[in-house]
């Protein structure tokens, strides 16, 4: 007995679209094909499946994607049915296929769809105005989702009124649009929650007032932007990307009480020591740039909890008083974009404040002292996380000798007369491809730095293999303490990749 065949055609209309059940990537046709070999019954349903995706790159010819959209449409037409959500990824040839896909489209908002997502790319051989969305679009009033690629804009929507009144999340992606239609449009949307506008252009100040409901907004440009203004007491998240280093915008947010994460990733030179400033409320901030230029940051916050830095910048540049900061992220862009931040582990659940480091491939003395002297400027961090690693082939001889006489110049810190800054908790990621002799002046260097109570040190190969590290840690940390007054117990994993050096006081016998 077929018992799938029984199910009703609501619950199998939920099982094809819990398939996926984002708002951008749900399902494609080939997909219900494969899944309406199940059953009979199945086969007709997935003609009625109320998720529509037509995407011109899934097809081997252009005339075969648009037959289909064509059959699509007056299939749903046919059946009066209504779909919920609206897929239409197209790159047109010719003037006539856009008018195709138009006609199609207007019949399917005129019955109203939830969620749509229109991505159109033009090819340089096509000499004609970019496609443009019908004006029937902004009367769609059960419109839930919005994405807008490559399109303009319909022509009435500075003059027909809008009903996007269900509208929570709206993104546009390289669509033409000025500071006035900006303005006209979010008030339009009373119910917005997230707005996303990318890689636009036409406009120069970014302004929204007066919105209850939005809560995330991302603004990614390539044409300078010089004002950003936003006046909604529940928005949460700022992101700000500026494609093509053309500068910070000047930012008026200081009444979004609610305001507790931003991040900005552009040129910081020149970036203003009250930049901070703008986000009375911020908690978690996130800063990335490739400009090495952007020197003495020098920032005063009191509510910051998260700062991460992704720059090439030197640390003896970077000044802050954040008396509540918990955690410090700071390394090259390029190292963090492609090694995962790793959990941070704390030894002790009263632990504050954490620094985590990700250098750049080579590391020198001079790098260790700037890390020294910047753990002296009252940032009362209590625990550490250094990723070093070197970025070189085996095979390639003369990036390794390189490697190594970098770590010969670490002995050159013995000659620097600093204490070594106290720590809690230091966890240290060795991925190298370095002998046992580069691993001693690593942590030689790492110990001259800090004077930590607890040590830990991971590798994708067995630590344990290398006795005279081992030995080595255990001896300068042995140094580092009263003579006689202190053992170290040293607790490694079964695979030998993780070991922890931990101080113990020695207890005087009565």
């Amino acid at each position: 007995m077929d018992l799938i065949s029984l199910l009703p055609e609501s619950i199998v209309h939920r099982i094809l679209s819990s398939l996926d059940s984002s708002d951008y990537n749900f399902r494609p046709p080939v997909d219900l094909v494969r899944m309406s070999v199940l059953s009979k019954t199945w086969f007709h349903l997935t003609a009625s499946f109320p998720d529509l995706v037509f995407k011109s790159y899934d097809f081997k010819s252009q005339q075969s994607f648009i037959k289909y959209v064509g059959y699509s449409m007056s299939r749903f037409c046919h059946q009066n049915l209504t779909a919920q959500r609206l897929r239409i990824s197209a790159i047109f040839q010719e003037p006539a296929e856009m008018d195709i896909v138009n006609r199609c489209l207007e019949l399917l908002l005129k019955k109203g769809v939830k969620v749509l997502v229109v991505e159109i790319i033009d090819l340089p051989t096509l000499q004609e105005p970019r496609y443009r969305l019908p004006g029937i679009l902004l009367s769609v009033t059960v419109l839930e989702s919005l994405t807008i690629r490559g399109c303009e804009l319909p022509s009435s929507l500075m003059v027909d009124g809008l009903k996007f009144k269900s509208l929570n999340k709206l993104i546009l992606i390289d669509v033409p649009i000025d500071d006035e239609g900006i303005r006209y449009l979010t008030p339009s949307c009373p119910f917005l929650q997230e707005l996303k506008i990318l890689r636009c252009y036409g406009f120069k100040t970014l302004c929204v007032y007066k919105h209850q409901n939005l809560q995330q907004v991302q603004i990614e440009y390539k044409t300078s932007v010089e004002r950003i203004d936003i006046e909604a007491p529940n928005l949460s998240e700022l992101t700000v990307v500026d494609i093509d280093n053309k500068g910070v915008p000047h930012m008026n947010v200081a009444s979004c009480k609610k305001l507790t994460t931003v991040s900005y990733n552009g040129r910081w030179s020149p970036l203003p020591n009250d930049f901070l400033s703008n986000f009375p409320f911020i908690e978690k901030l996130h800063l990335v740039t490739s400009d090495n230029t952007c020197n003495n940051l020098k920032w005063s916050n009191h509510s910051l909890r998260t700062l991460v830095l992704e720059s090439d910048c030197n640390l003896e540049e970077v000044e802050f008083d954040t008396p509540i900061l918990d955690l410090f992220i700071y390394g090259s862009a390029w190292e963090m974009v492609n090694d995962k931040c790793w959990p941070l582990l704390r030894k002790s659940a009263n632990m504050k404040s954490c620094m985590q480091c990700y250098p750049d491939s080579y590391l020198d003395a001079l790098w260790f002292q700037k890390l020294r002297l910047f753990l002296d400027k009252k940032n009362g961090f209590k625990a550490l996380n250094l990723y070093i690693h070197g970025r070189y082939s085996r095979e390639v001889k003369e990036l390794d000798e390189l490697y190594k006489m970098k770590f010969t110049e670490l002995e050159e810190l013995n000659n620097i007369e600093l204490p070594p800054y106290e720590l809690q908790y230091v966890e240290l990621e060795l991925d190298t491809y370095a002998d046992s002799s580069a691993h001693m002046d690593i942590m030689d260097a790492v110990l001259w730095c800090c004077s930590p109570q607890h040590l830990t040190l991971r590798s994708f190969f067995p630590i344990t293999d290398f006795e005279d590290v081992v030995k080595f840690v255990c001896k300068k940390l042995l140094q580092q303490e009263d003579q006689g007054h202190t053992n170290i117990q040293i607790v490694s994993c079964p695979n030998g990749k993780t070991i922890s050096f931990i101080k113990e006081v020695v207890k005087e016998e009565a």
